[in-house]
């Protein structure tokens, strides 16, 4: 079945809102001629009149999971205007499209990508192939860098986390490229953030600490030692794991997704779609709405991070949608989107891990659909009940030191009430929790929730149904858990509370 032609895929392919606009623009004013398609419509293709004499040269293929587009303008990487003109006219006006025969030369190149998308696939099912010499010279590079690093946690905290300073400092972010060429990159992340959570000596040069900016820095000297701690209990703990992890072996009571999910962090597995499909981390017919939508500068990653955090409107999961672009190509990768609209997913891929876990999908994969007041009915249905059990699955992964420090739940809540500086969320059992910004928020929110609560207050008491995504975290200064507020859904209004 040929990709649907939808302002869902236009907004999935589109690289650059303008090339958008201006292929539009080119289909309106009827630069594109010679529009054809085969029966299946599942391919299309003709020319565009550009600035030159000669126009360009057009085909997009619409099977597989995503469209395979072409150009011979010499803009790169597709798509550019005039394709995205094609698209334009194959959604809103498909009677211009004659049908005819494809030419060979297309139909070669399908055959082309056919074979090369079957030996993916199979390769993806098929246990790899290993060179067991290569296997041994990475692992024994690993090893040697794990005892570099015992080494280092070891002289850190035996030298006392106030001597860290600049000059220390830069010397742990030289290491850290170290443990990058030595193929743990997780390893060498958590070796950045606890550099750039240094004192910076009063006359070092600031020159020397590219990329060590990190949340926390700013900190009393005493929230900062807590959170380095936290570090080296991290990097230690990397230390263990990763031996283990490269002796293939799980710790007591430890699940075989956990495991997977530390070997990607910190020896750097990179999935992708078929391997996932392949490991059985797959879903189809997958409903998500977006609940929360944040973006960042990560300085020590070097990134923008843009993430999304999807209900499972059928499951209850909360997942993310995480994209990472580098700084020295933030011009040349899209940015991700945001769903303002339910939608369906035919097919995804899962990454195996904690309580928030990554989802992916191909860009023809997405369908939308206005939202509905069974939307809503679902949300505040799949909403954890009581306070009791989103603590309890958050305790159970904080239990693994290399899990993320937080994780982002869906509760419902009886009632907001302030509570000092914060807000104490009420669940029907009257338990309460404490919503306030953590020590490390990249956007302050309490505020925000109070007035949108405010507005939906009636005789002192919260609207009901009422449902809040929060970010469960450990607060520095006391250990104990804490909320920030991310979207409060009350009734049928979604109110998005952070970026």
């Amino acid at each position: 079945m040929p990709i649907a032609v939808t302002e869902d895929l236009l907004r999935a392919v589109v690289t650059k809102d303008k090339a958008l606009s201006d292929g539009r623009t080119l289909a309106k004013k009827g630069a594109l001629q010679k529009l054809q398609t085969d029966a299946e419509r599942s391919l299309i293709w003709g020319e565009c009149q550009g600035s030159g004499a000669t126009p360009y040269v057009i085909s997009i293929d619409l099977a597989g999971d995503s469209p395979t587009i072409r150009c011979t303008c010499p803009v790169k990487p597709p798509p550019c205007k005039h394709t995205l003109a094609m698209l334009v006219a194959f959604m809103e006006k498909p009677a211009s499209f004659a049908v005819a025969e494809p030419p060979a030369e297309l139909l070669e190149k399908r055959a082309k990508i056919v074979e090369r998308a079957e030996k993916k696939a199979e390769a993806a099912t098929k246990p790899k192939e290993v060179d067991q010499a290569a296997l041994a010279k990475k692992t024994k590079v690993q090893r040697e860098a794990l005892d570099l690093l015992e080494r280092m946690v070891l002289d850190t905290a035996g030298a006392g986390l106030g001597a860290l300073s600049g000059d220390k400092a830069a010397k742990l972010a030289e290491q850290a490229r170290q443990l990058t060429d030595a193929y743990l990159p997780g390893a060498a992340e958590a070796l950045r953030r606890l550099a750039a959570l240094a004192t910076p000596d009063a006359d070092a040069d600031r020159d020397r600490f590219y990329q060590l900016v990190e949340p926390g820095s700013n900190l009393p000297d005493d929230l900062r030692h807590r959170l380095m701690v936290r570090h080296l209990t991290r990097l230690w703990a990397m230390v263990r794991k990763g031996q283990k992890a490269l002796d293939d072996k799980l710790d007591e009571g430890e699940s075989a997704a956990a495991a997977e999910a530390v070997v990607e962090d910190l020896l750097g597995h990179v999935w992708d779609l078929a391997a996932l499909k392949a490991k059985g981390h797959w879903r189809t017919g997958l409903r998500l709405f977006e609940l929360a939508d944040e973006r960042y500068l990560d300085h020590v990653r070097g990134e923008r991070v843009e993430q999304s955090f999807l209900l499972d409107l059928d499951g209850g999961d909360v997942l993310v949608d995480r994209k990472f672009r580098p700084f020295a190509a933030l011009d040349k990768i899209k940015e991700k989107d945001s769903y303002e609209r339910p939608f369906t997913i035919s097919e995804a891929g899962i990454y195996p891990g904690f309580i928030n876990r990554r989802v992916r999908w191909e860009a023809a994969a997405l369908t939308s659909r206005p939202t509905t007041t069974e939307d809503f009915t679902a949300i505040h249905a799949r909403a954890l009940g009581d306070l009791s059990a989103a603590l309890a699955r958050y305790k159970e992964q904080i239990r693994n030191p290399l899990a993320p420090d937080d994780a982002v739940v869906l509760v419902r809540a009886a009632d907001l009430r302030q509570a000092g500086a914060g807000i104490a969320l009420i669940d029907a059992k009257g338990a309460a929790l404490l919503i306030r910004d953590a020590d490390l928020a990249r956007c302050r929110t309490t505020n925000n929730l109070a007035m949108a609560a405010a507005a939906h207050v009636t005789n002192g008491t919260l609207s009901q149904p009422a449902s809040l995504l929060i970010r469960l975290h450990l607060g520095l200064a006391d250990d104990a858990i804490h909320g920030q507020a991310l979207a409060l859904v009350a009734g049928n209004t979604h109110i998005r509370l952070g970026m």
